[in-house]
């Protein structure tokens, strides 16, 4: 984007915006996708977006591939078409975007924005190519960092942060209790952008875990993994920890990741740790049923460095999540193996159990010390 032409951009964005604001975006949830609703041109339509902390860019179907791309999701989708906006344009630039679950394409546009009572100009990827078939949704919300945004866009996050359009340049996110379907209606989740809520959600403190640059850039929601422990509760109450060494690891937590996953070289360690036989249940020897997830086991992160560790805790209950070998009485394995080694992704599965706080820490781009912060949930709001 041409200088000039990202000033003009930010002047129009800047006459709409009247003051900052707190955003609340109920979730909704198809086919166990976690998505907002955004209006986007003039006259507004309304798209459903996944947001996604493991990506930057914002994306939308346009009206040719809501027709041409494959569809599996099973609900009809809403394609955006900037020649019936009269407040969109054109960036000039096209872009693929190269996803862990297939390739996205589509040009560099702009247009206006609306949450609530705010509008705002904003620039995205209209798409007309993508490989996400199973998704539900009209496109994605990325909500990482603008360092790797696709066709000359800026994050929606970062365009408002910029405009001094949000209270506080941070996020905050409760799932809510429903994680496969929440009908016609949004759930009990939000996403709330400029601020965060967890004296509402949270009992007890947030641990913040610091970010780590890559490239000497803040990229995606990363940050270095110390060590990490399993913890295994005998029949004669004695308390077994198995310490599991990491050198060299890091972690992403990522909104759009479906499962916890671990490098390959430490699956088989991480599972011992538990009590459990990662080989068994990937050969079919065993079949983990629902009830050995429970409080007699749990897991410990430590996040940060050596000398000031941040600890995430989860238990076996924690971790339950029925439907393996198509059983209703069989749960998901906790981890997945595969990861190169020292990488961990954390999805769902940890997020979905905690309120988390993504703070920028400085509206100023130069000024940024992000970090996250995760709080237990109050006994209302826990889908346990």
């Amino acid at each position: 984007m041409s200088t000039l032409f990202h000033s003009l951009v930010l002047v129009a964005s800047l006459s709409s915006v009247a003051s900052a604001a707190v955003l609340d975006l109920p979730i909704w949830v198809k086919n166990s996708y976690s998505l907002v609703k955004v209006a986007i041109g003039t006259p507004a339509e309304e798209y459903l977006l996944l947001f996604d902390t493991g990506s930057s860019t914002v994306w939308v179907r346009d009206e040719f591939c809501v027709t041409e791309c494959n569809n599996y999701s099973g609900f009809p989708r809403n394609g955006y078409n900037a020649s019936a906006s009269t407040t969109s344009g054109s960036l000039g630039t096209y872009a693929t975007i190269e996803y862990l679950g297939g390739d996205t394409s589509g040009s560099g546009v702009y247009d206006q924005f609306q949450i609530g009572d705010l509008t705002w100009n904003q620039t995205f990827m209209s798409v007309d190519v993508t490989d996400w078939a199973q998704t539900a949704g009209d496109g994605f919300l990325g909500l990482a960092f603008s360092t790797i945004s696709d066709a000359n866009t800026t994050t929606l996050v970062e365009t408002l942060i910029e405009e001094g359009a949000l209270d506080e340049p941070r996020f905050g996110l409760y799932y809510g209790k429903e994680f496969n379907d929440t009908g016609s209606s949004a759930g009990e989740g939000v996403l709330t952008l400029g601020g965060s809520k967890e004296d509402v959600y949270v009992e007890g403190n947030l641990t913040w875990v610091p970010l780590q640059t890559r490239d000497n850039q803040y990229q995606v929601w990363r940050s270095s993994l110390v060590t990490m422990s399993g913890f295994k509760t005998e029949v004669d109450g004695v308390v077994n920890e198995t310490y599991v060494p990491l050198d060299y690891s890091w972690g992403v937590f990522d909104t759009g990741a479906g499962s916890i996953s671990v490098p390959e070289n430490k699956v088989d360690e991480i599972y011992a740790s538990i009590g459990m036989n990662y080989r068994a249940i990937l050969e079919g020897g065993h079949i983990p049923l629902c009830t050995e997830f429970n409080s007699s086991w749990s897991v410990a992160f430590r996040f940060g460095d050596i000398l000031d560790q941040r600890e995430i805790i989860l238990t076996g209950e924690q971790l339950r999540r029925p439907g393996f070998a198509y059983r209703d009485d069989a749960c998901w394995p906790p981890f997945n193996g595969g990861n190169n080694d020292g990488f961990f992704l954390f999805g769902t599965p940890l997020l979905r159990q905690m309120y988390s706080v993504w703070d920028f820490g400085a509206t100023d781009v130069e000024e940024y010390r992000p970090q996250v912060g995760f709080g237990a949930l109050k006994h209302e709001y826990s889908p346990l």
